[in-house]
C-alpha cells in the first residue's frame, strides 16, 4: 500500500510552518527593521503555500500515470 504523504514531508511542513510563528516572536522581542520582517514573512508564505499545493495536487499520484513516461518518443504503445 501506498503511503500517501511522507514523514519527511511532513517534516518539512513543521520546518517552514514553524518558522513563520518563531520570526512573530523574534521580531516582538528583537524588534527587526521593517522590511525584514516583511520580506522574510513574505518569502517564508510564500514557500510554506507553495509546498502545501504541491502535496494536495500530488496527494493520489502513485508512479503510474500516463505523463510519467520512461522513453523519451511518449509513445506508450497503446
Amino acid at each position: 500500500m501506498k503511503k500517501i504523504v511522507s514523514n519527511k514531508t511532513y517534516r518539512r511542513f513543521a520546518l517552514v510552518g514553524g518558522l513563520i510563528p518563531l520570526l512573530l516572536i523574534l521580531n516582538i522581542y528583537y524588534g527587526l527593521p521593517d522590511i525584514v520582517f516583511v520580506v522574510l514573512f513574505i518569502f517564508l508564505s510564500l514557500i510554506f503555500g507553495s509546498m502545501a499545493l504541491w502535496v494536495y495536487a500530488n496527494r493520489h499520484a502513485d508512479g503510474s500515470e500516463w505523463w510519467q513516461d520512461d522513453s523519451a518518443s511518449g509513445w506508450r504503445g497503446y
